[in-house]
């Protein structure tokens, strides 16, 4: 058997026993790796849940206020208009971080099933691809040639979309503490804190319409106590104001990075990082093969 023969026996049964292996390994995690990946795909998808659960507490106390604001109209005071203008910011705010985060917590939720996905299918995927290979390898001509580097393409970007979301949660989990989570937090205490006023607004008692006649009717103290208690809930709205629209501001550019950074450009950006590692290294050892060769036939 001469040195050809041995070489291509070799590399078979290596591809062989490589694609039982990885056949078998389907839906095995790789500790550390995958472990990382699992907690940054829970811990991110329930901090923005919770985030989105905040922003829809105070759209429905914004909505209650407004649909309150529309019992004074009747009885003449004339102040509806007056609180949808303070409350309309707070409401369109609110909309739009609720937009963002519907976004970011679908592209997680998608990125984590694809994940999932690829720890069962890739395994075996791999293992056809290996196998193929390991009987190809007999075959020397032209269109096997071409047959065996496309099965080399698509191992190698089979092989590097089961690293690739493992790899992006590791560093979108680094951007999170480095950058996002600090000012997250921040801006989520600050909410809290303005809207606990708000809240308060829900339990305001407006003065209902009772016919002309029954309104004027009411005793003066009940109406007047009916005014200050909405009087008080309007400077109260009118003081957290821009308080609430800016931390929802900010929340709401915060959470669009995540989504533009972490969720949509990172992960392509390590894709086509390990592919032009992994395609440098078989051009590497390409060329040495092919260097080697050109050499023996010389000294022959």
């Amino acid at each position: 058997m001469d040195h050809n023969t041995r070489q291509t026996l070799t590399k078979s049964i290596i591809g062989i026993l490589l694609s039982l292996v990885l056949f078998f390994s389907s839906g095995i995690q790789i500790p550390v790796l995958d472990s990382a990946a699992d907690i940054y795909f829970k811990d991110s998808i329930t901090k923005a849940g919770v985030s989105y659960g905040v922003c829809r507490v105070i759209n429905a106390t914004v909505s209650v206020i407004q649909q309150s604001s529309v019992q004074l109209e009747p009885a003449g005071i004339g102040l509806s208009l007056a609180v949808g203008q303070i409350v309309d910011p707070i409401n369109d705010m609110v909309e739009r971080l609720s937009d963002v985060l519907v976004m970011s917590i679908t592209s997680l939720g998608v990125q984590e099933l694809a994940y999932e996905i690829s720890i069962t299918l890739v395994p075996p995927i791999l293992a056809v691809f290996l196998l193929i290979l390991s009987v190809l390898v007999w075959f020397k001509n032209a269109r096997v040639l071409k047959l065996q580097r496309i099965l080399m393409s698509l191992l190698v970007i089979a092989s590097i979309a089961r690293f690739c979301l493992p790899v992006s949660s590791v560093a979108n989990e680094f951007l999170q503490e480095t950058f996002f989570e600090e000012k997250i937090i921040e801006a989520n205490i600050e909410l809290a804190r303005g809207t606990a006023d708000l809240d308060k607004l829900k339990d305001v008692q407006l003065p209902e319409y009772d016919g002309l006649m029954g309104t004027i009717e009411n005793s003066a103290s009940y109406l007047k106590q009916k005014t200050l208690d909405f009087k008080k809930a309007i400077t109260v709205t009118l003081e957290n104001k821009g308080l609430i629209v800016e931390n929802l501001l900010r929340l709401t550019f915060l959470y669009l990075g995540v989504l533009v950074i972490q969720i949509l450009v990172l992960p392509w950006l390590i894709f086509w990082f390990l592919f032009k590692i992994v395609n440098s290294l078989f051009i590497t050892s390409s060329t040495m093969t092919n260097n080697g060769h050109s050499h023996t036939h010389r000294k022959t």
